[in-house]
């Protein structure tokens, strides 16, 4: 078997999924999520910074060297909002090129979603009902909602957790002021999906992203495990017991979670922007649960490059 390594090349993380493919089937190796050092200014959606794209490099470099001593075949590397923003992504994808011979391609948002929506829907499937998958990132955040079969409708937004921290100074607690001007600014920003909202009626939250992950973490730190409903691929936790864990992040100084949880900490200081995003969306869709699904982007584009390979019998 050939093996096949795929990376989705974000803003705040790169994640790495290996696997053994052949004509008949794929087998998932490992995946990795990689924090690379990131630089500490507020993202610039216009500029990478040489420190930005140096960490960048750097990373990608250790990815390569370590692929090549697996003896990975074949690597396929897709960028998000990070590279389809900034005016010297170029600059940097060719300086990746330069030093690793891996090439690069910028996604769309659309096409993000759509890789979203291949990952989750790889592991997951609705009987009855239409969801909603929201993948929370550091520069985009992407909504898909779907039914049993198919995508319905999707669309990002540049709404990502370290651009909006950007825009958006906030305190640790995060203060009701605070919160109040965020919740107005998502939901001035997510109206095309609300109106879409009312069209499918979505009744379940699908969270693909580490935002939600986190989430779950919180939440069992503070109430245990014994309460979340789970299986192999998914977890679920109810709308209320979202709510309740809300409360506790949106009056928890972030250096109490450092004491206790292995997250990094760049990560904890985001996490309040995402749980408003996530409660703005839960009360405005009217969404009774929320299904955290481990497999992501990096699962669809895997399975997409497992097809190509095969349809142009490379494997």
């Amino acid at each position: 078997m050939s093996k096949l390594a795929v990376i989705d090349l974000g803003t705040n993380v790169i994640n790495v999924l290996v696997g053994e493919v052949d004509r008949e089937k794929y087998t998932v190796l490992y995946q990795e999520k990689i924090i690379r050092a990131m630089a500490q200014e507020p993202l610039d959606a216009t500029h990478i910074s040489l420190e930005e794209q140096k960490n960048i490099v750097d990373t990608m470099v250790a990815i390569r060297k370590k692929l090549d001593a697996e003896g990975v075949h074949f690597v396929v590397t897709k960028a998000t909002s990070l590279l389809r923003d900034a005016t010297n992504a170029a600059e940097v994808i060719k300086a990746i090129c330069f030093e690793t011979d891996i090439e690069v391609e910028v996604i769309s948002g659309i096409d993000e979603a759509m890789l979203i929506y291949q990952g989750v829907s790889s592991s997951f499937r609705l009987t009855d009902r239409n969801g909603l998958i929201v993948d929370i990132g550091g520069g985009s955040v992407e909504c898909i909602i779907f039914d049993h079969l198919q995508s319905l409708w999707a669309r990002s937004f540049k709404l990502g957790i370290r651009r909006v921290a950007a825009e958006f100074p906030y305190t640790a607690p995060i203060t009701p002021l605070q919160v109040a001007f965020l919740e107005d600014y998502y939901c001035t920003a997510l109206e095309p999906l609300f109106v879409k909202n009312k069209l499918y009626r979505p009744s379940q939250l699908v969270g693909s992203s580490g935002a939600f992950r986190t989430l779950l973490m919180l939440y069992t730190c503070c109430y245990g495990s014994s309460a979340i409903a789970t299986n192999s691929s998914v977890k679920k936790i109810s709308a209320e017991q979202f709510f309740k864990i809300y409360e506790i992040i949106r009056t928890t100084p972030v250096d109490i979670w450092q004491k206790q949880l292995p997250i990094e900490p760049v990560f904890l200081k985001l996490i309040p922007l995402s749980a408003v995003l996530i409660k703005v969306i839960i009360k405005a869709c009217h969404l009774k649960e929320i299904i955290i699904s481990d497999n992501a982007l990096r699962k669809g584009l895997f399975i997409q490059e497992w097809n190509r390979l095969k349809q142009q019998k490379l494997i």
